[in-house]
């Protein structure tokens, strides 16, 4: 008999004890982490909605408020802009109007008129003397913009200058377009009126330089028609000149003293 079979039986029953004993620890430990993953989990969730809320909630809320930048000689900065009011932002009717004084005079103005991709309708300026110029957008129609990047830039253009205390109102409709800028809708649109945009401009070039080449060939028949006006008028001139000269000489003495001569060398040519 194998008097060492006790006592391996026991270090086995022990080290198997030992080996349970670790098992229920790494249970214990894996059940620990799967319960801080999972916590883990539900804090990114929340997190993740909270941020989704606050996106939602600047796409729609956050214009919103028009401001003026104005370049008095060292550029546009934030340093030289202007800002209206909240309440000159409806959110109800999507409504925008702002007045702005410009405190010293200014080289160029951008306005800008939101801070995110949006849809601006009914555009206006209510001084007749400015008019406006689209920076980073599309022109749908009259009044009418489309503006796909966020930050989007206007510049107000006037044939007399900006002075200090020019004062002028802005009105308009602000749509933000939220997250459909990120959707495949929305870039099919933009690569639509890109393109759109790049035909009109190549259909104004073509047509502008075909009115410039139409501007030239009217110049020169003019100018040929001038010619021949001016030839037609020293024709005439020297035509009044030699009948005045013919009807002198027909009244003049000396013809009439030759006509019996003239006559008789005409009788001897006839013969």
């Amino acid at each position: 008999m194998n008097n060492d079979a006790p006592q391996t039986l026991d270090a086995a029953g022990s080290r198997v004890a030992e080996l349970e004993q670790q098992l229920r620890l790494s249970d214990e430990g894996v059940s620990r982490l799967a319960q801080r993953c999972l916590e883990l989990e539900q804090q990114v969730l929340k997190y993740e909605a909270v941020l989704a809320s606050q996106g939602a909630d600047t796409e729609q809320g956050a214009l919103l408020l028009p401001q003026l930048f104005y370049d008095s000689g060292s550029g546009f900065s934030p340093h030289e802009c202007l800002t209206v009011a909240p309440d000159s932002y409806d959110e109800l009717t999507h409504e925008v109007s702002a007045v702005f004084e410009l405190p010293v005079e200014a080289r160029a103005l951008r306005l800008d008129p939101g801070e995110f991709a949006c849809c601006i309708t009914d555009f206006s300026l209510s001084d007749e003397r400015l008019s406006y110029h689209i920076l980073n957008g599309n022109a749908l129609q009259e009044g009418t913009m489309l503006f796909m990047n966020i930050d989007p830039n206007l510049t107000v253009e006037s044939a007399v200058g900006f002075p200090a205390g020019l004062r002028f109102a802005v009105k308009y409709r602000y749509y933000p377009l939220g997250r459909y800028l990120h959707e495949q809708p929305g870039k099919a649109l933009l690569r639509a009126l890109t393109v759109l945009k790049e035909e009109t401009e190549t259909v104004s070039r073509q047509g502008t330089e075909q009115l410039l080449e139409a501007n030239a060939e009217i110049q020169q028949l003019r100018k040929q028609l001038a010619d021949q006006q001016q030839l037609l008028t020293n024709l005439q001139n020297s035509r009044a000149a030699y009948e005045a000269s013919l009807e002198n000489v027909l009244a003049s003495s000396s013809w009439k003293l030759t006509a019996p001569l003239r006559k008789l060398l005409g009788l001897f040519h006839r013969h």
